[in-house]
Parts: structure tokens; C-alpha cells; sequence
């Protein structure tokens, strides 16, 4: 007997559905939060407009057909029959469920049908009259129109929720590839070389191996819990920066001379984690290592009118006019555009008096973690 969970994928969604021939709609249960994430619990106004013209259109072609003694049920008949209509298709809007359809379509069909039964005996037909049958069989075709535009409402709704889970499913996913692959850029080389210094050091008892050691301890235990979070607090990120830079200046010298200028108020800005330490990375491998005589970085934050802007710039040789985003850049575009969308800038220049500058402009949002 062949296993159904061996059955490829594509078999399994190309096979006929049975039980939506004896009980449509919707087969998936969405949770609450499934709805909450999902969101607009109201379907849009050009959906609402459309099924509000066409079943007015349905109204008037019925009326107009319809014999003169028979106008006043057919009015009562649709009115009702329309305000039943909305609020089942706004219930099912709100929780798109074949159990809730297959009630709703029983319970309305039969309120229907007994209000047109009401009318039918309230206005005094006549058994056999062409107007009873004309308000019975309208009301029989109101019930069917009903049941399929609560079909269309419970289908269309459970395909828009998933198309929404599936893509928050994907940024989400897409948002943890980022940060791993921030995490990854913890260059190796750069922990090898720190470290292949600090045991030089340490042999020759030179006093450079204390700093270091604690210096590398420091930017270690900043980093290493940088990317697990979505965002975190501006301040926290620099200091892991300033770990990183202390560790450099050991390795290189004079050859490094650096600042890290931060005010409270943007210390106090939620950033993706990795941002400012890469563009850090960046000043120093292609500004100051590649210069003979060294070069300075120098990073400075302001927040003015709700948004800060963040500058490093190094005084190296500048930007190469054929230069490309690596892997950091490119990643850190990525993820501020996540973050932020079309809100936040990032651009690299060269500076009016040599070297580069990278500019960083953002929204002002605190990070409610510290």
C-alpha cells in the first residue's frame, strides 16, 4: 500500500477535492492570531460597492419583471433578504470557516424562505396566482444568490489571509536570513588576527596583551548576543563599536585614530543589529588599513525632528568610482529596508576633503529593549 505522506507534493494538490462537492469552503481554521496578523476584520469599500451594485442591479431586473400585485413582497422580500445577506458576509469576512459557511447558507435559506412565506400570506396571494409564485420562486433564487456570494466571501477571504500569512512568512524569513548572515560577518580574520596578537603578545610579556584581552572580551560579549533580537537600542550597538575599535588601535597603533560621538536622545534609536558595525568595518579595512600612514574614523549621530542621521567617515583614500556594494552593504541595504522601508537612507560618498563618508538617515524609534 503506498504511504499518502511519500506521495510528492505536487500529486497531492492536483488531486480532486471530494468533500468540496458535499460540504464547500474553506478547509483551513485560522487562530486568532492567525486573524489578528492577517488584519482588515472589514472587507474594502470597492468590494462592498460592487456586491451592493450588482445586487441592486438584481433587485431592479426582478422588479421590473415581476407582476404589479406582487412589487411590495418582492421590496420586503430583498430588502430583508439584503440585510441578511451583509451580515452573514461580514461574519464570514471576519472568520472564513466551511462550518460557518454551511450554517450560515442552512440558516439563511430557511429565514428566507420563511420570510417570503410571511409575506406571501401578509399581502393575501393567492394559491396558484401567478404573483405567489413569482414572490416564492424570487425568494428561492435570492436564497441561491445569497449561498453563492457567502461561498465567494469565505473562499476569497481564506485565500487572502494565507496569500498575507504566507507573506509575513517570508519576510519574517527573510529577516532571520539577514540576521544570520550579520551574525557570519563577525569577520573570522579579524578574530584570528586579534588573537594570533594577543598570544605574541603574551609570550613576549608585552603589556599590550592585557588591553587587548580585554578589550577583544568586551567586543565578544556585545556582539555575540547582537542578532538575536529584530532591533536593539542604538547605544548598545556603538558600544560594541567602540569594542571593536579598541581592539584595531591595539593591532594597528598610530596608524588608527578614532571617535564615537553619540548623544541620549540617539542612543536611544532602535536600529537592525549589525548596521553601524558594519559601516565601521568598512572605514577601517578599505580607509585606514590600506593607508601607509593610517587614517581616522569618526562616527557621529544627531536627532532632530523625530529622525537621527548617522555619519562614519575616515579620512582613507575614498571610494573607488568602480567600487560595488559587498556583502555587508548589500545586507545592510536589505535589512533597513525591512526595518524601514522607503524612511531610511543609506549612502556612501566621498567627503568634500578626502576619505569617505557613509550617511545613515532614519526614523526616530526608541527600542524598548536596553
Amino acid at each position: 500500500m503506498k504511504n499518502p505522506l511519500c506521495t510528492p507534493a505536487a500529486d497531492r494538490a492536483d488531486r480532486v477535492d471530494w468533500s468540496q462537492v458535499w460540504y464547500p469552503g474553506p478547509t483551513r481554521i485560522f487562530t486568532p492570531q492567525e486573524l489578528a496578523a492577517a488584519g482588515q476584520d472589514r472587507p474594502s469599500r470597492t468590494l462592498a460597492m460592487a456586491v451592493m451594485v450588482n445586487y441592486a442591479l438584481f433587485g431592479f431586473m426582478v422588479m421590473q419583471a415581476a407582476p404589479s400585485a406582487a412589487t411590495a413582497a418582492l421590496t420586503l422580500v430583498l430588502a430583508l433578504g439584503g440585510l441578511i445577506g451583509w451580515q452573514g458576509a461580514l461574519r464570514l469576512w471576519r472568520h472564513p470557516t466551511r462550518r460557518g459557511l454551511a450554517v450560515w447558507t442552512f440558516a439563511g435559506v430557511v429565514v428566507i424562505m420563511a420570510l417570503v412565506s410571511a409575506t406571501v400570506e401578509l399581502k393575501s396571494l393567492p394559491r396558484g396566482s401567478g404573483e405567489r409564485a413569482w414572490t416564492l420562486g424570487a425568494g428561492a433564487i435570492l436564497s441561491l444568490l445569497l449561498s453563492a456570494v457567502w461561498w465567494f466571501v469565505a473562499v476569497y477571504r481564506a485565500h487572502q489571509i494565507e496569500a498575507r500569512l504566507r507573506e509575513q512568512a517570508e519576510q519574517q524569513r527573510a529577516l532571520d536570513m539577514a540576521r544570520q548572515l550579520a551574525a557570519a560577518q563577525i569577520q573570522p580574520h579579524f578574530l584570528y588576527n586579534a588573537l594570533a596578537a594577543l598570544q605574541h603578545w603574551v609570550q613576549a610579556k608585552d603589556d599590550r596583551a592585557a588591553p587587548m584581552l580585554a578589550a577583544l572580551t568586551g567586543f565578544l560579549r556585545a556582539t555575540l548576543p547582537l542578532f538575536n533580537r529584530e532591533r536593539l537600542a542604538l547605544g548598545d550597538e556603538a558600544e560594541a563599536v567602540r569594542q571593536y575599535l579598541a581592539v584595531m588601535a591595539l593591532r594597528l597603533g598610530d596608524r588608527l585614530r578614532w571617535s564615537v560621538e553619540l548623544p541620549a536622545e540617539a542612543a536611544r534609536a532602535a536600529v537592525p543589529p549589525g548596521l553601524l558595525l558594519t559601516l565601521v568595518e568598512n572605514a577601517v579595512e578599505h580607509g585606514v588599513q590600506p593607508a601607509l600612514s593610517g587614517a581616522e574614523v569618526r562616527v557621529q549621530a544627531t536627532a532632530a525632528d523625530g529622525r537621527v542621521r548617522l555619519t562614519v567617515r575616515d579620512t582613507g583614500p575614498g571610494l573607488d568610482p568602480a567600487a560595488t556594494d559587498g556583502v555587508g552593504l548589500a545586507n545592510s541595504r536589505a535589512r533597513l529596508a525591512q526595518a524601514f522601508g522607503a524612511r531610511a537612507t543609506l549612502r556612501l560618498d566621498n567627503a568634500p576633503d578626502g576619505g569617505c563618508l557613509a550617511t545613515l538617515d532614519m526614523p526616530l524609534e526608541e527600542s524598548s529593549t536596553r
